[in-house]
Formats: C-alpha cells, structure tokens, sequence
C-alpha cells in the first residue's frame, strides 16, 4: 500500500470521525433546542395558568366592598332602590372599575337593574344573559343553602368565561351579603352578574406581564385544542367548541439553532475547532435560557417600577416567615406604609414625577431595613415591610426609621416635593393568628395612623376593630341623616367694636337620636373623608338661603371646603339654590380654607370668579395657620381674613400672638380686605383686638350659636 493510499485512509478515517462528531453534535444540538423550546413553551403555560387564578381572584376581590355591604342590602333587596343601584352599582362598578355588563337579581333570581356599557338599560335585556349566567347563578345559590360554607366564606363569588354572541366575555355571579347587621327579607339575598370583555383585558394584561408574543383569543373546536400549541383554556362555549388564548410562544432553541448553523459549516473543514465553537455556543445558549427564565421568574415576583418584591412574593414570604413560628418562638411584625398625599404630587406634577418618588422611596426602605426583611410594593403608594425574627421594641424601632427616613422634601426632575408616610405596625408572638389576619392589623393601624393625622406610625391594639366599626356605624348614621334631612343649621352672630350684630356664621349641627348631639369636629371630617361633605354643604346653603330672607341688613357666612370648590359643577348648584330659594348672593360671605386657595388651579381660580359676578362675597377662614402667600390674596378676589382663634386665646399677654394678629390687620388693610376675629371669649381678649383695629368679632363672648328663631330677639337685646 503507497502513502497516498494510506494518507486517503486516514484522511477519510479523520473526515469520516469528524463527520460523524459533526453529525452526533448537530442531532444532539436539534434535540436539545427542540427540548429548550418546549421548555419555554411549558413554562409559559405555566405562567400564565397561575396568572389567571391570579387575576379571576384580583376580579372577584375588586368587588368586595360593592357586594359585602349592609347598604346593598337596603338598596337592592329590604326596598329597591333604582337610583342608589345606579349610583353604586352601575356607575362604580360599570364605571370605576370598568365592567361592560353589570345586573341585580332579586331573591328570585329575576333582573332589577341593568348596566351595558356605562348606560342604564332594562333589566329585561338580561335574557341575553341569562342561559350563560344560570350555572354560575344555581352555583352561588347552592353555597347559599348551606349556612356553613357562607359562614366560613367572607365573599361569595363564581366566574367562568362564556360566549356572548361571539366575543368571550368573564361572567361574575356574586352573593350580596352585610357587612355588619343588616338582614334580607329572606333565604335568599340578591345577586349581582357582571362581565368584562375577556379579549382586551386578558390579552392586555397577560401580554405585558408574561411579555407574550401575538398573544390573542381563538375559539376553535374540541378537536383542534391539541397540546403542542401556547396556549391557555378560558371556557368552554354551549356548543362544546373552546375558548383559548394563544399566543407564539417565545423559541431560544430555534434561534441557537440559526444561529449555530454557520458554525457547523465550518466545522466540517476543521472538525476540532467547529467542536470547540460548538462547546462554546451551546453553554452560551444553555447561559440565555437560564437568563430567560431567572427573568420571566423575577418578573413575576417583583414590581417593575422599583425592583421590590410584589404582592404575591410578599405573600409567599409572609407565609413561610409565619410557619416559622410554630418550629421557632419569637415576634413576627408586619408594616404597611403609605404615603401621605401622594396624589397631589401625580395630579400636581404628572406621573412622571409620581414613578421617580415611587423609586426614591423605594431607595430609601432598602437603606433602612436589614437584609432578612422583605420589602414589598403592594401597589400604587402602598408599601409593606415583613420583619422576621423582632420584638415589639425592634417594630417600633423600624417604624420610627421609616417615618424619619421618608420625611421632608425630594428632589424630582420638575422640582421639590414634600414627602411623608403613615405607618401601621402589626406584632404577633405564636402562629395562632393566621397571616392574611396579620395583615389585616397592619392595615387597621395604619388607618387609625392617618386618621391621627398622617406622619407618623401606629400599632396595632384590639379595640381599633371596635372603633372602626363605630365609625363604619357613625358614617352610615350620617348618610341616612342627610338622606332624611336630620341635619339641622345653628348661626353663631358677628358683631362690630359696639357689640352690635351685624352677621351670623351658618354652622351644621347634628343630634343622634341615639349618641345625642354629634360635635362638628367628629362628623364634619368624617363627611370630608367619605365624600359627603359635598352634600352636608349644600344642605347648610340651602338652609341658610331660606333664613337670609327673615333678616335684613344681616351678612350671612357659609362654609365652603376644597373638596366643594373643586367640583366642576359647584357654582352651578350655587345658582340653581338661589333660584329655588329666591335669596340674593350679595347677602353671603363664603369662608374659604387655605388648602382650597393653595390648590391654585385653573378650575379654583375660575369658581372663585364665577362666584364673585354672581354678588357672593369671600372670606379666607383661619387665616395664618396655614402657607397662603401675598401672591395668593392678590390672585384670588377675597373680601376679608380671619384670624385663626388660636392667635386670640392668648391675648393680650402673649406678644408673639399679639404680633401675629397685628401683622394681619395691617397686611389686610393694605389690601382693602376686613377683618374678623374668631374665638373671642373674654374682656381683655376684645379689647385688644379693638386696639388692633379688627372690624368685626366671633366668639362665645359676643353670642353662642343659636337657631333661626334666635337671631331677632338677639338683634333686639344688643340694641
């Protein structure tokens, strides 16, 4: 055999082993991206399976406080009342929250209301409805019948995805049950159906959160629902065809693949550098699929705004620092945090500026809590910290650092924002308190923080159930004292340097029938935080119309919040009770706060005007308490400055509230303004006040508030 010969064999022996290699390692490389894109496609099923419990529990819970709710119970079922379901049930749920489809069934499961696409319609349009909705309906009632599985169950809701026509629609069947002690007239209580079109909002949501490609809703026969597609079951429609949400699963094998192919043709010249290329790609692919999933895992355990972990890892974390509990005693504390006035700054600033304060918080909490807590974004500007292993001195300790670290002002790209949190602390020592209750507590002392009066931090103690039941209670009384006009107005007299009354102040007063007389300082800010205050308003103007017509030459003062101000349509309510009433504008002086002057805006800015060309006159209440600046009286058309009463009481000994008051009366008469005093209680109170040159004077010395009927003979006395 002559060397070419045998330089032929071994050049084919080392061509055939390096084919072969070539050969093994592209089938090896085939399988394993093959095996890689099934991975992802499983593990994205994976995902978005759980997201949508996850999200079918977020619907159900987002109905709560519409269904579990004794005044659903009066409303819809005791005595039915189509304008309250309008307000309440149509406009919020249809409207705040979004539903397109929202009805009331009574006990018979027969329509009361119904709601399609943000309008009112017959409740006889629900036959559409009705076939679809049944199971769900007999499902609910069922659970109904059984007063253990309702007892054990705070909410009871059933949903499932059903056709509509031919648009997949998520139908919710819930149970309106009490929040405290109201009771239906009987078995059965009514229920609310509502449904939201599944293809925008599935789609949407799970797109961005599982970063979904082509994602879209498909409804396809049983047959075609084969398992090798991305895909996620929704419902199944009456004539058995299913419901999907398909979407291109993401392949990184199929990419490895293209983009090794190169690399494979070169190396079948050099067998030994194509394997080391070969080595080398495939750990690099093996690295960005491990990559992949470490971020779609990270994603969908942490907010991705700030990098802290969400409300489903806190909720993991919490579980498992609980469970720890029973095997090793100690202190578990919860902290749930909230940013004080932080939609002032989005409304103010943008949100923009809202997401850099987001972050800037976020930056700080890491700075402040140790390696072991947890800290979590529950959502929007509300935060929560899990403390393992602490005691109550250790809570508090955080909690305080908290409060501290997230005061004072921030620098944002538009300016500097004031910045403040309220805290509420929960501390458990034994497993015996489930998480969830944990929670709950923490979330009950930080209402209780903010209702102290925000920037500060509050711990949780048993009796702040009892009371916020009692204010629960006490709003619901105030609600039904507006809506059967309980509210009753007192006028308080104004008089000049002589005594002579030459105004009254319109103030709203209340009697429970049960608690007696309910003072302004309880209920005025209760009606402010829940929205009431609007009403209780335009009760006391109305009143105050109808009694300005019994007196002549009197001034008449009213009241009016920023909450009023703001609304777009306040002035006109203005008019309209003028015209109904037939009592004129340039009787009244409306007494403004600096928190309405401070807002500034367009819309203020206009009411203020509007409300001057009508012939109403304005007065800027508890003057000096507040920020209000020399730009903001020469902005805004006021009439006259009152001196906050906490100025008064200290005179005449106290010089730096007699140098307060002075600077007043001066500032006001450089700019035309009068000035009354409030709280005027004593002799030597008034006479300083005289000394001043203040014009006008308030106070228990002068004259207490008394009714309508009072004010005649009080006129006639100082005279």
């Amino acid at each position: 055999m002559d060397r070419r010969n045998i330089e032929l064999k071994i050049f084919g022996l080392i061509a055939g082993m390096a084919a072969g290699m070539i050969l093994l390692a592209g089938v090896a490389l085939t399988v394993a991206t093959r095996h890689a894109d099934v991975r992802e496609r499983q593990y994205e099923q994976t995902l978005v399976g759980n997201g949508l419990r996850q999200r079918g529990k977020e619907i159900q819970t987002a109905l709560n406080p519409y269904v579990i709710w004794d005044e659903a119970i009066i409303k819809l079922d005791n005595r039915f009342d189509k304008a309250w379901a309008s307000q309440n049930i149509g406009a919020s749920v249809g409207g705040a929250l979004g539903y397109k489809i929202v009805y009331v069934l009574d006990a018979a499961d027969q329509p009361l209301y119904g709601h399609i696409n943000g309008k009112d319609v017959a409740p006889d349009t629900y036959a559409r409805y009705a076939a679809p909705t049944a199971p769900l309906v007999a499902a609910i009632r069922k659970i109904e019948a059984d007063p253990k599985k309702v007892a054990a169950l705070r909410a009871v809701h059933k949903s499932r995805v059903e056709l509509i026509g031919d648009e997949p629609v998520l139908i919710t069947v819930s149970l309106v049950r009490p929040d405290l002690k109201a009771k239906t007239r009987g078995a059965q209580a009514p229920l609310v159906v509502t449904g939201i079109p599944v293809a925008a909002s599935v789609i949407k949501t799970f797109s961005d959160r599982f970063l979904l490609h082509k994602a879209h809703i498909e409804v396809v026969a049983a047959d075609k629902v084969h398992t090798k597609a991305a895909q996620a079951i929704l419902g199944k429609a009456a004539d058995g065809r299913r419901i999907t949400l398909r979407w291109t699963p993401r392949q990184p094998g199929e990419e490895l693949l293209k983009s090794a192919t190169p690399m494979l043709v070169a190396a079948v010249l050099a067998a030994v550098i194509g394997s080391i290329l070969l080595f080398r790609i495939t750990r690099r692919a093996a690295k960005k699929l491990l990559l992949s999933e470490a971020e779609a895992k990270h994603l969908s355990l942490h907010d991705p705004l700030t990098g802290l972990a969400n409300r489903t890892l806190f909720t993991d974390r919490l579980v498992h620092a609980h469970a720890l509990l029973r095997r090793k005693p100690g202190h578990l504390g919860v902290l749930c945090i909230d940013l004080d006035r932080f939609k002032e700054v989005n409304d103010n600033y943008g949100h923009d500026a809202g997401d850099q304060l987001i972050r800037e918080v976020a930056r700080r909490l890491k700075a402040i809590c140790r390696e072991t807590d947890t800290i979590c974004r529950l959502g929007g500007d509300e935060f929560a910290i899990i403390q393992p292993d602490t005691n109550p001195v250790g809570a508090a300790a955080l909690a305080q650092r908290v409060v501290e670290g997230l005061s004072g002002e921030v620098d944002l790209s538009i300016g500097r924002a004031e910045l403040s949190c309220s805290v509420g602390v929960a501390v458990v020592s034994d497993a015996d308190h489930g998480q969830a209750e944990l929670l709950r507590q923490a979330d009950v002392a930080l209402y209780r923080a903010k209702e102290a009066g925000r920037g500060r931090f509050c711990f949780f103690e048993p009796e702040m159930d009892s009371a916020l039941r009692l204010r629960k209670g006490l709003e619901r009384d105030l609600r039904t004292a507006i809506e059967n006009e309980a509210l009753t107005v007192a006028y308080q007299p104004l008089t000049d340097a002589r005594r002579g009354i030459v105004g009254v102040e319109a103030l709203a007063r209340w009697h429970h029938p049960e608690r007696g007389d309910i003072s302004p300082a309880i209920f005025i800010p209760l009606a402010e935080a829940c929205g009431l205050i609007g009403q209780i308003g335009a009760a006391v103007f109305r009143r105050a119309c109808y009694d300005s017509l019994r007196w002549s030459g009197l001034e008449v003062s009213v009241n009016v919040s920023a909450l009023q101000l703001s609304s777009p349509g306040f002035v006109d309510e203005m008019v309209a009770t003028l015209a109904e009433t037939g009592a004129r504008a340039d009787v009244f002086m409306l007494e403004i706060t600096e928190t309405a002057l401070l807002k500034d805006s367009d819309g203020v800015h206009e009411a203020l005007r509007r409300l001057k060309r009508l012939g109403f006159r304005l007065a800027l209440d508890d003057f000096g308490t507040g920020y209000a600046s020399l730009a903001y009286l020469r902005r805004h058309p006021i009439d006259k400055l009152k001196i906050d009463r906490s100025f008064v009481s200290s005179l005449p000994g106290n010089s730096e509230s007699l140098a307060v008051a002075s600077a007043i009366v001066s500032l006001a008469k450089s700019l035309g303004l009068k000035t009354t005093a409030e709280g005027v209680e004593t002799e030597g109170q008034f006479d300083a006040l005289i000394k001043l040159g203040v014009t006008e004077f308030q106070g228990f010395l002068l004259g207490r508030p008394m009714p309508a009927d009072a004010i005649a003979g009080a006129r006639e006395t100082v005279r």
